[in-house]
């Protein structure tokens, strides 16, 4: 509660004291006056407040565990091969729909994100890397849910002729500043009105991770997201087949919308439970596989190692009136190959 300092009383009631018709108008006045300063009071706490949420997650960014890590990778020039040799691959859906995930609350998996004594996973970017404690709600000593929508939770519309083709060879074995990996990307899919999304990668490949590995643009057999420290802690962790990470370019109706963009694809054990709500943890099934598209409303800082946030223009209007910040895309008919070897 914002106090009013006692001075300001005092005077209100010596004024009224002094003339009744000149003090109606004073009174008046005053409380204009008061009312003023209780904003400006209020505002200026809100202000502080805002400037210590600032410092705060600048400090997390900074925190970023996996920055010592990418700080030994990122400037080589020569790295290593996968061991056993390059592994080439396609994932392909030739017909039938996607899901397409919208805004919502993230449930909190306390595997992932520990409780509110002991809580994990909030350094680095939020949203991104990393979720801050005071975005989390609480309940009975647990962390419930997110307190804002993010690509990630149990929201999703299904829409039709979602086709994708993804061609890639992942070679490279670690983060570096060069990279043989290899990837050429396509995915395209209809709205109820007859409108045609579509998503193109990679005019460049993300060689090193700006705050987590990204193992030269393509990685192979390895676990990703949940607790792993690989992506987003939002997504349940899951063993991915195949992801990679690269420059490319968002359209609608064959005109391009927003370029350049991050994309990020991965071929992962399937990650949904009945009513298609995302899964926890626990709640994963290692026997089925789903290929994801993610364009996130993030973008790399320039020179500098960490994200910004970054909506995305996708040309989706909402239910809300409101254009939809990213995409978040689910492929479930497949039809995947690969081998290894030159």
């Amino acid at each position: 509660m914002t106090r009013i300092p006692r001075s300001f009383v005092d005077l209100s009631s010596q004024q009224l004291s002094t003339a009744p018709g000149l003090g109606r108008g004073l009174s008046a006045g005053i409380a204009v006056l008061v009312g003023a300063l209780l904003v400006l009071a209020v505002s200026g706490t809100a202000r502080a407040q805002d400037k210590k949420m600032k410092k705060m997650l600048m400090q997390l960014q900074e925190m970023n565990q996996a920055d010592g890590y990418l700080e030994a990778h990122r400037d080589v020039e020569n790295p290593p091969e996968l061991l056993g040799g390059p592994i080439s691959f396609t994932v392909q859906q030739n017909s039938g729909g996607v899901f397409v995930g919208l805004p919502d609350n993230r449930e909190l998996d306390s595997n992932v994100f520990g409780t509110p004594d002991m809580p994990l996973a909030f350094t680095g970017t939020p949203g991104m890397t990393g979720v801050p404690v005071p975005f989390r709600e609480t309940e009975n000593g647990e962390f419930t849910q997110l307190d804002r929508n993010t690509p990630f939770g149990n929201k999703s519309t299904a829409m039709p002729n979602g086709t994708m083709m993804l061609k890639a060879a992942d070679v490279t074995a670690t983060d570096a500043a060069t990279t043989e990996d290899e990837v050429t990307f396509k995915a395209s899919w209809e709205d109820a009105e007859g409108n045609t999304y579509a998503v193109r990668c990679c005019e460049m490949l993300a060689t090193a991770g700006p705050e987590f590995p990204t193992f030269g643009g393509v990685v192979t057999n390895h676990l990703l997201h949940g607790f792993s420290g690989v992506g987003t802690p939002l997504m349940p962790t899951e063993y991915t087949y195949a992801a990679f990470w690269g420059m490319g370019a968002v359209l609608k109706n064959g005109e391009v919308v927003d370029k350049p963009r991050i994309v990020h694809g991965m071929l992962t054990e399937y990650v949904r439970t009945e009513g298609y709500e995302l899964a926890s943890d626990s709640e994963v099934t290692p026997t089925r596989k789903h290929f994801h598209l993610m364009v996130a409303p993030f973008m790399p800082v320039q020179g500098e190692h960490k994200f910004k946030h970054d909506n995305v223009s996708t040309g989706f209007t909402l239910p809300n009136g409101k254009e939809l910040p990213f995409w978040h895309v689910m492929f479930e008919n497949l039809d995947i190959d690969s081998e290894r070897g030159e």
